[in-house]
C-alpha cells in the first residue's frame, strides 16, 4: 500500500525563491562573464570559476527550497514488515526504510511547542499545521511526515496501523 502526502505550498516562499533563482541565474550567466573577461584566456576561465562558485551554491540552496516547497510530496510505501519513506522532488534525499520490529508504535504528535536540550521553540501556524506523524523507537522518535493538520495526521496514522 502507498500513501502519498502533498506538501502544503507556501506561495510567499515560492515567489521569493523564484525571484532569487532568477537573479542568481542572471548573475551566473550574464554579470560574472562580463566581470571576468580579461586578456588571457586561462586566467579568465579560472576567474569565472572561482567567482561563480558562491552563486552556484546559493542557487542550489534556493532550488532545494523551491522544489520541496512547490512540488514536494512524501510517499509512504507500507509492506507487512517494513515502511519506506520517500521524499519526492527533494534534492539530496534517499528513501529511508524502517523495520516493523524496531518500531514500538506510531503516533500523531503536536509540535506547536518543541522542547530541546537548550530551550523551547514555538511554531505558529494559521492553519493549525503543527502536527507530525512520528515513529517511536526504543531510544528515539523519527518524524516521517511533517507540518500537517491534526485530522490529516490522525488519518495517516490510522491508515498505517490498519495495514501494518
Amino acid at each position: 500500500m502507498t500513501i502519498e502526502i502533498k506538501n502544503k505550498t507556501n506561495w510567499i516562499i515560492t515567489f521569493i525563491t523564484s525571484m532569487g533563482l532568477l537573479i542568481s541565474l542572471f548573475i551566473i550567466l550574464v554579470v560574472i562573464p562580463f566581470i571576468s573577461a580579461q586578456n588571457t584566456y586561462f586566467l579568465t576561465v579560472l576567474h569565472y570559476i572561482f567567482s561563480v562558485l558562491p552563486f552556484i551554491g546559493f542557487f542550489t540552496v534556493l532550488l532545494y527550497i523551491w522544489l520541496w516547497n512547490t512540488f514536494g510530496k512524501t510517499k509512504l510505501h507500507i509492506k507487512p514488515d517494513t515502511i519506506t519513506v520517500q521524499y519526492k522532488n527533494k534534492l539530496f534525499s534517499n528513501p529511508k526504510t524502517y523495520l516493523k520490529k524496531e518500531v514500538e508504535h506510531i503516533e500523531a504528535k503536536d509540535f506547536a511547542v518543541e522542547e530541546y536540550k537548550l530551550g523551547v521553540r514555538y511554531h505558529i501556524s494559521w492553519s493549525g499545521s503543527t502536527y507530525s506523524v512520528v515513529l517511536v523507537k526504543t531510544d528515539e522518535e523519527t518524524r516521517i511526515v511533517d507540518w500537517i493538520t491534526k485530522d490529516k495526521a490522525e488519518e495517516i496514522v490510522d491508515r498505517i496501523k490498519k495495514t501494518w
